[in-house]
């Protein structure tokens, strides 16, 4: 008897995401169990029709006398190249285990462009069923639809994002040559005025794509971070701040640097701007370590030595990249003094070396004993100033720690 399979695809896992149904389901029983989990998450998804119908067509068939079976596969929430990989997966091992001789593809429409050829190409698909919703007419049915699918973070980008970038690229398209006019002309007040119909629209176009992507939510959850890191992290955010002002002001030295300097080369121009900013960007890193050290000195009395040998390798880095843009600078402006940018290249080579021969010995001499010198260099400071210093599983003595009354370490 020819055996037929009725399939429900999902594309972007909302039974997994939603209602916490791990794939693929199959049989009638095991797939009303996830219509039940997913209908108590989300009542209003079209898929949970769909897979309603799936179960009605397959018992439908199975009155028929014919030999029938119902399966649920899911994709991937990010819908694409990912989802499609998982829904092969989850295709290839129903088949191995159903064996069906034909399939019926029962979908709610949305994408069965996208799904009908990863079936067909897999299986013998004698009957494709869409299902739709019945909704009251009016706007209030229409506003309310569109209401609820704008709410899922996927469906908002892919129907949003086309939709803002358009808008956006059409008011570029008018604005930029009349801002240029406007600017050519003298830049007077009517002149400007005459553009704000296009600035208007360029601004709804960017607002789409801020709230396609969610932007206001990222930005809440942005400031809910800064305040955590401002309240448990005081120090470490307040050397960050130090570090970026460092930063900022190093740029804006370097701005009134190349006020003075001329140089027709544009190789040459950007060669000085990098080789000016390798130090100042290394003293901001500088400080922004200084700020965890300092944190971590702060909470448990300790300091890791990977933060000291990060900076000096930074140093190392820094030594010999700014040799190396010396001696460019020195071609390119047809100048022979490399000397100092081959002096440079040496030193950072060589205190590279050492660090590396001083760190491999460390890591040489702790692995005989009980605290580990490379990540912990406070171990001078007094026992009870240490903190949790000592490694997991050892006692502070260096024995082993007595297991508490639950058998835990």
């Amino acid at each position: 008897m020819k055996r037929t399979l009725v399939l429900v695809v999902d594309r972007d896992d909302d039974f997994g995401v939603k209602g916490k149904v791990n794939t693929p389901v199959i049989g009638v029983q095991n797939c009303l169990d996830a219509a039940t989990a997913f209908g108590i998450a989300d009542p209003e998804d079209s898929d949970l029709n769909a897979l309603y119908a799936a179960v009605s067509t397959c018992l439908e068939l199975q009155e028929a006398g014919q030999d029938a079976n119902v399966a649920l596969i899911c994709g991937d929430e990010k819908v694409g190249y990912r989802s499609d990989l998982a829904l092969v997966s989850q295709l290839e091992e129903v088949m191995d285990e159903v064996q069906p001789d034909s399939v019926v593809l029962v979908g709610d429409g949305a994408e069965d462009e996208y799904i009908y050829p990863i079936i067909s190409s897999r299986a013998n698909v004698d009957s494709v069923r869409k299902v739709y919703v019945k909704q009251a007419p009016g706007m209030e049915g229409t506003f309310y639809i569109l209401s609820r699918m704008m709410s899922e973070p996927n469906k908002r980008k892919r129907f949003l994002l086309p939709i803002g970038l358009i808008i956006t690229v059409i008011a570029l398209i008018f604005l930029l040559p009349g801002f240029y006019v406007a600017w050519s002309e003298g830049g007077d007040a009517r002149s400007y005025a005459s553009l704000t119909g296009n600035l208007t629209v360029l601004v709804i176009g960017i607002s789409i794509i801020l709230y396609a992507y969610n932007a206001l939510d990222k930005v809440s959850r942005f400031r809910s971070y800064v305040r955590g890191v401002m309240t448990s992290q005081s120090i470490k955010f307040i050397f960050t701040i130090i570090a970026a002002m460092v930063f900022l002001l190093c740029m804006l030295v370097t701005y009134y640097d190349l006020e003075n300097t001329y140089s027709v080369d544009l190789v040459h121009l950007v060669l000085y701007i990098v080789s000016s900013l390798v130090w100042p960007v290394t003293l901001s890193i500088f400080v922004y370590l200084m700020g965890i050290v300092i944190q971590n000195l702060g909470s448990d009395r300790t300091v890791s030595g990977n933060t000291i040998v990060s900076f000096l390798n930074l140093v190392c880095i820094s030594l010999v990249a700014s040799g190396i843009l010396d001696i460019v600078i020195q071609y390119t402006s047809s100048g022979d003094n490399i000397t100092l940018g081959i002096l440079e290249i040496a030193a950072g080579v060589a205190a590279s070396l050492v660090i590396a021969f001083f760190t491999n010995r460390l890591k040489t001499q702790s692995q005989g004993g009980d605290v580990d010198e490379l990540s912990r260099v406070g171990a001078d400071l007094p026992s009870h100033m240490r903190g949790h210093g000592h490694r997991p599983g050892l006692g502070r003595d260096g024995g082993p720690r007595p297991q508490s009354s639950h058998g835990e370490p």
